[in-house]
């Protein structure tokens, strides 16, 4: 079943009291505003820094390569459940790249649209990996050395929102915090790196183009798994992209839909497991779409190599999106959604 985000949703799963959000504002002013005195690094730090950053930028090439570090992370540390929510939303993302070669997409942009749109999911697909799996890696390297290196945050430039966040993950263990912080965080810094960017707003957000994919129902964000031997879909439409509480109250849906069910989960991750990533839509859906033009019985959804090559992205824009504390709020609940236990 594919499912619409609800105006209002009364079943809720409580995460966090207002007065442990308010600890989580607190630490997070204090690291917004730093004391004067700068934190020395030693040469282990320095070298753990080149290595991540190295790490991030083998891994960032493309949607491919980014869609199988997630999938990585996640099987090495299952804690982590916001990098198999990762993994399958950049699914997704790689769809839509491929989306963008057939005839009916063709037909509605011009070459330099076409070209635009393609930059805009994959900056935005880029930005969210380069900040998130630094931190997915700093969180291994903590687990490794049995030490909290989440000191060394600011130096990969992630927000200032997500340092005490993980500083309580590594006491408390939430995973249900950890995720929709990550949500939370990811979805404001492409807000601020990538969506509010003057040349994005014009090329992509304000077109009409963009306005009729929300009209046609052409963001949804797709889980294929198996059920009795065939694959069988479930996920969400999300109404009104250009929203980033929209955002974020669908990526706590879907992270709801994958983890509030585990025999659901369990089928989903067989499928991703069986089926490599291509960036075809013949991955999820072989009776319906093909990767080879040549077969006319079938709508065209070419692989990602076919049609895009790897993209180097400079991101210039440094600055925390953390400057008031509004977006806390989120952390308040967890939508239950309406879904049956799917059983074998």
């Amino acid at each position: 079943m594919i499912y619409s985000l609800p105006k209002t949703n009364a079943n809720t799963n409580p995460l966090m009291t207002d007065k442990q959000i308010q600890t989580l504002k607190n630490q997070a002013f204090k690291q917004l505003h730093p004391s004067k005195s700068t934190l020395l690094l030693t040469e282990e730090d320095l070298a753990l820094i080149k290595r991540i950053n190295a790490v991030v930028t083998f891994h960032n090439r493309n949607n491919l390569t980014r869609t199988q570090a997630y999938f990585d992370f996640y099987n090495k540390h299952p804690e982590i459940h916001w990098a198999f929510l990762a993994h399958l939303v950049s699914r997704n993302s790689g769809y839509y790249m491929t989306d963008l070669q057939t005839d009916f997409i063709k037909r509605m942009l011009s070459p330099v649209k076409h070209h635009a749109f393609f930059l805009f999911l994959e900056r935005s697909n880029a930005a969210i990996f380069q900040d998130a799996y630094a931190q997915l890696l700093l969180y291994e390297a903590s687990k490794i050395q049995k030490k909290n290196l989440f000191y060394l945050l600011s130096r990969f430039c992630v927000s200032s929102f997500m340092e005490p966040i993980w500083h309580d993950f590594l006491t408390n263990h939430n995973k249900h915090l950890l995720s929709i912080a990550l949500i939370i965080n990811e979805q404001h810094h492409i807000e601020q790196k990538i969506i509010q960017h003057p040349h994005i707003k014009l090329d992509v957000i304000d077109t009409w183009q963009f306005y009729l994919q929300n009209v046609l129902g052409m963001t949804q964000i797709l889980f294929p798994y198996y059920e009795h031997q065939t694959i069988a879909l479930t996920g969400l439409k999300i109404s009104y992209f250009k929203s980033v509480k929209n955002r974020i109250e669908a990526g706590k849906f879907l992270y709801s839909l994958l983890f509030f069910n585990d025999c659901l989960r369990t089928k989903i991750w067989r499928f991703t497991y069986t089926n490599k990533h291509t960036g075809s839509r013949s991955d999820y859906d072989p009776k319906s779409f093909s990767a080879n033009p040549a077969n006319t019985q079938k709508t065209y959804s070419p692989t990602l190599s076919m049609c895009w090559g790897d993209r180097t992205h400079v991101f210039l824009n440094k600055g925390d999106w953390l400057q008031d504390f509004s977006s806390f709020h989120f952390l308040k609940a967890l939508p239950v959604p309406p879904f049956i236990c799917y059983t074998e």
